[in-house]
């Protein structure tokens, strides 16, 4: 009898001091910063540019949206020159961040990837019809599986990369490079 008193009264205090003072979840949505009803919302949204993406507002934005920076570096051309360093230290860093998934042909039969999804096969006419700038924004940005990579290497790091997977692909790296930045 004194359990179902001490309840009754738990109840009602509770209820009380719950008008009073709610939980704080219960008012998390009306104060949130995102939230204020006395001003407009904006006029534009940061997230989907209209007209497309442009590259520079991509990179000012630190690359955040992969698929966006994929499809608006599709023209980006290559300034790094495949020269026998860049190609060098492109193999030696696609040893140490690619060959994993990748493997050490190109071919999608790394280590990592017997256990998962196989990652893009880079000798696949696909992969070799990809611009150097889609391939530079997956490193980047990288994909479904793939993870981004923008905080471990530095810009030339990755075009040197894309460097050395142009000669995993069979190219002629230099010629293809001139042919490309006309």
């Amino acid at each position: 009898m004194r359990f179902k008193i001490f309840i009754f009264l738990f109840l009602i205090v509770f209820g009380f001091a719950y008008t009073l003072y709610p939980w704080p979840w219960t008012r998390d949505m009306y104060f949130s910063p995102t939230v204020n009803h006395e001003k407009k919302p904006k006029a534009d949204t940061e997230a989907i540019p209209r007209g497309g993406a442009n590259p520079v507002i991509l990179a000012k934005r630190k690359l955040q949206n992969p698929v966006l920076v994929k499809n608006s570096f599709n023209e980006y051309k290559n300034p790094v020159r495949p020269t026998e360093e860049s190609i060098k230290n492109g193999e030696r860093l696609y040893n140490i961040y690619c060959i994993g998934c990748h493997g050490k042909q190109g071919v999608g039969d790394g280590e990592v990837a017997k256990r998962m999804v196989p990652p893009q096969n880079l000798q696949s006419d696909y992969a070799k019809n990809l611009p150097d700038g889609y391939i530079f924004a997956t490193i980047i940005g990288g994909s479904v599986i793939m993870p981004a990579q923008k905080k471990a290497l530095s810009e030339k790091e990755v075009w040197d990369i894309v460097n050395y997977v142009r000669k995993l692909q069979g190219f002629d790296v230099m010629a293809r490079w001139e042919q490309m930045n006309k």
